[in-house]
């Protein structure tokens, strides 16, 4: 008996510790969540507790706000939605620690009074994305922030909304879409002290921190993020998926339920090699955010924080991403000692690709039959037709050189597309639009620079285009302009804000002449003419564009005007069809005006307009001062690129289409290659230099073959592959 006795007081003893240590973690977690997320900060609750006092005393004596439209059923904006939105600026107001109304009595009455008018009437939105996830996030919140002072009503009817969530009984798969769902979990378990719903959606959480097989919803092989399909949606579902993982990553740590350093390790990758390629400064690429661009009042402005992203620093392991990951939070506090993020980046699976430089940044988004370029659900984004048709974004110093120009984009005329101008934009049919998609469409990059290329097919018009990215340039190429209808095709080389600043043309005669304001110029081309246009300069954000090497074009038309604001569009009119032609432009992103006429005069001297070649078949570039060369072969067609000249002499053969990069140095030579449908194959090309290694085979006394295995797996179709040869072979010596 008393041995008996004395296990069970063990036992007895044992759990008592353990559930001290459970209640000690649900109550670190609970208090990190308030004070992460939920609360407001020190700088922003005196806004807080003046809006909350406000919106207290208009209320009237139901608790209903007479400005609200509670019948409203609008599908992506809910009117009806402000009514909880400013019941949770109250309860902020009532329980921040720092509050100077807090637990005050004529708020906390009204506070309960609206909440309750929210519970009993219990609105619902005929989307349903507010009904499973918007509704039940903010009552679950408010919830977490009432503690003790809830009442059993509200918790009862708070639990019963949050239980359209249940994501255990019709998972929704991977995502964003989960995430909020699991995020709503864990807040109610949080707030009821449940400890199998904390274990249930922490597991499960944690489990969607994974790199998903092609085609799956959520971070790619590649490091971007795709929802809704194939959509590219880092900054948009990918940031929300990110913020959620950042709450529980960061409030969970030290606890039982924190993360395991692998998957640490694979969120800080999607960050620092996916979402901080498409963030300038403190603000996405506005390529990436899907229809969410149609909103108003979309600011591009990254939500996560960057004390959010040193935290995190701190539970990684890795010496080197923790040394990126503060980097990446230097880059959003926009310290002017941050370490810049340089190079090429192509996003294999998502038909994107960025390159940056210490002053400017570009990306471009294509569509292929492997994505979607957009979508036009819950009457958003109806005018998206053409954002996958290679736009070209220039980003320069300001990160802000696209925000607000949604409303005034002739959506016909966005930067980089080449498209019937003269046409209506396609209706958006059961969300989406009538796309005509080809195969051979993506990139290569040796992660310092890198070639984009677009078989493009829209309506009555076909195209090959390339964009050649370079330390001062990006070089636009397209061959076999098509178009087999009477109507007018574009290529439009800029649109964007321009809140200051003259636009500048100059002529192949040296004149040079400044644009007036509200006038839509036309100039034309006429073959052999110096008085044809040679380059353009848009001020402010200091970029060029220049036409040194473009044969023919029906006119050139520039306007800068002020509707709401001031911007500015720049077009190729290549005339009306039918017709086939080539064209070719050069982007100078960072250059001051003054200084174009003496650039065109270096390049030329450096021979970078004598080594471009645009043809049917090929689209080649080298760039002879720095030993590089760019190119992409349309079809396994046998071609001959060469580019001769005091600085640079290069001869290399091409039989299997691709894209191709070809770098020098004193002591190597490399070639990077992709192909967007080929795999399990191998490329061979050969160049007029000797060199040894893997893959290099030395076939005469002038000339080595190069071969180069591409990926073997579909989830890396589309990826990169470099094969290094040095230029003098090591020789083993056996003893």
């Amino acid at each position: 008996m008393p041995i008996l006795l004395l296990l069970l007081l063990v036992f007895s003893c044992s759990t008592i510790i353990n559930c001290q240590s459970i209640n000690d973690d649900i109550a670190m977690i609970r208090q990190r969540v308030l004070e992460m997320v939920i609360w407001p900060t020190m700088n922003t609750i005196s806004n807080i507790v003046h809006a909350a006092i406000f919106y207290n005393e208009k209320m009237n004596n139901s608790c209903y706000w007479e400005d609200i439209n509670y019948a409203d059923r609008t599908l992506a904006i809910w009117a009806t939605e402000e009514h909880l939105t400013r019941v949770n600026i109250m309860i902020q107001a009532l329980t921040f620690p720092n509050s100077s109304v807090k637990n005050d009595p004529k708020l906390a009455i009204g506070a309960h009074c609206a909440l309750n008018v929210w519970l009993i009437r219990d609105w619902l939105n005929p989307n349903w994305w507010f009904n499973q996830i918007g509704i039940p996030l903010l009552v679950t919140s408010q919830l977490l922030m009432l503690g003790d002072n809830a009442t059993n009503f509200e918790i009862q009817k708070i639990t019963e909304i949050s239980f359209r969530s249940n994501w255990w009984e019709h998972d929704p798969g991977t995502g964003a879409n989960l995430i909020w769902m699991i995020q709503i979990e864990l807040y109610r378990s949080l707030a009821t002290n449940n400890r199998t719903g904390l274990e249930q959606g922490f597991t499960r959480m944690w489990q969607d921190i994974v790199v998903l097989p092609l085609g799956g919803q959520g971070i790619q092989s590649d490091w971007s993020y795709h929802f809704h399909g194939t959509q590219l949606l880092s900054g948009a579902y990918g940031q929300d998926w990110a913020l959620a993982m950042f709450i529980f990553i960061l409030c969970s740590r030290n606890t039982q339920y924190e993360l395991n350093q692998q998957q640490i390790i694979i969120f800080t990758h999607f960050l620092i090699q996916g979402d901080a390629w498409m963030i300038i400064n403190n603000r996405w690429d506005w390529q990436v955010l899907g229809r969410s661009i149609d909103r108003a009042g979309t600011s591009l402005q990254v939500e996560f924080q960057s004390n959010w992203i040193r935290s995190l620093a701190q539970l990684v392991e890795l010496d080197y991403l923790k040394i990126d990951l503060l980097s990446f939070a230097d880059r959003l506090d926009c310290k002017l000692n941050a370490t810049s993020l340089i190079g090429n980046k192509h996003f294999y699976t998502s038909d994107y690709q960025v390159h940056r430089r210490v002053n400017w940044t570009t990306a471009i988004k294509m569509q292929s039959i492997r994505t979607q370029p957009t979508e036009c659900i819950n009457y958003e984004n109806q005018k998206g037709e053409n954002l996958g048709q290679g736009v070209l974004n220039i980003y320069t110093t300001n990160a802000s050189d696209y925000r607000e120009i949604f409303p005034l984009l002739d959506w016909k005329s966005i930067n980089g597309i080449t498209v019937e101008h003269d046409i209506p934009i396609e209706p958006c049919t059961r969300g989406i639009f009538d796309w005509i998609k080809l195969n051979f469409v993506g990139g290569v990059s040796d992660g310092s620079y890198g070639l984009s290329m677009m078989d493009t097919a829209t309506h009555n018009l076909t195209v090959k285009r390339s964009w050649h990215f370079y330390d001062d340039a990006v070089i636009a190429l397209a061959s076999n302009l098509t178009l087999n209808t009477k109507n007018t095709a574009w290529t439009t080389l800029v649109s964007r804000l321009l809140s200051k600043g003259n636009v500048t043309i100059g002529f192949f005669n040296d004149n040079i002449i400044s644009l007036s304001d509200g006038i839509n110029y036309s100039f034309p081309y006429t073959t052999n003419k110096s008085d044809n246009v040679q380059w353009i300069h848009i001020g402010e954000s200091n970029i060029g564009y220049l036409l040194q090497t473009q044969e023919f074009y029906s006119t050139l038309g520039a306007e800068n005007d002020t509707i709401t604001r001031r911007t500015v569009t720049v077009w190729l009119d290549h005339g009306l069809g039918p017709y086939t032609c080539n064209y070719s432009y050069i982007i100078l992103p960072n250059i001051n005006v003054e200084f174009m006429p003496e650039l065109i005069k270096r390049y030329n001297n450096d021979h970078v307009f004598s080594c471009i070649s645009n043809n049917e078949f090929f689209h080649g570039m080298a760039w002879s001062t720095m030993q590089r060369a760019s190119f992409v072969l349309w079809n396994n067609v046998t071609t001959i690129f060469s580019c001769q000249n005091s600085f640079f002499k290069i001869n290399i053969r091409v039989n299997d289409a691709g894209a191709y990069l070809f770098n020098e140095t004193a002591t190597d030579f490399s070639i990077t290659v992709s192909h967007p449908t080929r795999i399990n194959g191998t490329v061979t090309i050969n160049i007029d230099r000797i060199g040894y290694g893997q893959g290099c085979i030395v076939v005469s006394d002038s000339t080595t073959n190069v071969a180069i295995a591409l990926p073997s797996s579909y989830q890396f179709l589309g990826a990169s592959v470099t094969v290094t040869c040095k230029k003098k072979q090591i020789r083993c010596r056996h003893k």
